[in-house]
């Protein structure tokens, strides 16, 4: 349903240890976190990325067939799918990613040519040297099989859980976010390789380090 024949993708396994992340309490994140859209000229490590990943949207633990993540979903049918574009962090060339949430892993979807170019159009030129794009997409049908008419909404709020994780999350590692839900839908979708109908882009965020 979501990216196809997984065997024909690069999967890179990310880390699950993260010993040079220097932790903060709750309200220090609170507390520092700002919409940032001016960004330091330096490369996310892979850990960081891990980091981010693993506390934003991982799969925490499957109960009775049902996947319960870092953020909450409604009912627990996990209409979301995370992807992310990568710009400028060390191991990883630039591409868009399926994060794989189950398994913390990414996998490489997209790396065609002048990507950066394309990805900034698209952002309405809002990615700002950005390191990082993480885009926020529902498969509808998920959700709207046991919530009928109010699957838009519950896609709507579980973008919003999923993101103010990631602007929390940032903070740790002294980055910070801006959400965007102004970017171009169809050539979004078409980055993706998504088909912009029953799994389409909801919601993106661009993340680098502070000034």
């Amino acid at each position: 349903i979501i990216i196809g024949n997984m065997a024909n993708l690069v999967i890179i396994d990310l880390d699950k240890e993260f010993s040079n992340i220097k932790q903060k309490n709750l309200s220090e994140v609170i507390a520092s976190r700002r919409s940032t859209r001016k960004y330091k000229d330096q490369a996310l490590t892979f850990e960081e990325l891990s980091y981010i990943l693993w506390e934003t949207a991982r799969v925490d633990h499957i109960e009775k067939g049902r996947a319960f993540k870092t953020f909450p979903t409604a009912g627990a049918t996990n209409s979301s799918e995370i992807y992310v574009y990568i710009n400028d962090c060390q191991k990883l060339k630039q591409g868009i990613y399926l994060y794989v949430q189950d398994k913390h892993q990414l996998a490489l979807v997209n790396d065609s040519v002048d990507i950066k170019e394309k990805v900034n159009k698209a952002l309405l030129r809002q990615l700002r040297g950005a390191q990082m794009v993480m885009y926020f997409t529902h498969v509808l049908p998920r959700v709207e099989y046991k919530y009928a008419h109010l699957g838009p909404k519950l896609a709507a709020l579980e973008a919003g859980h999923a993101c103010q994780n990631l602007s929390l999350v940032a903070e740790v590692i002294d980055a910070g976010v801006c959400a965007i839900a102004a970017y171009m839908q169809k050539e979004t979708d078409a980055l993706l390789k998504i088909d912009g109908e029953e799994h389409f882009t909801l919601y993106c965020a661009t993340l680098g380090k502070k000034l």
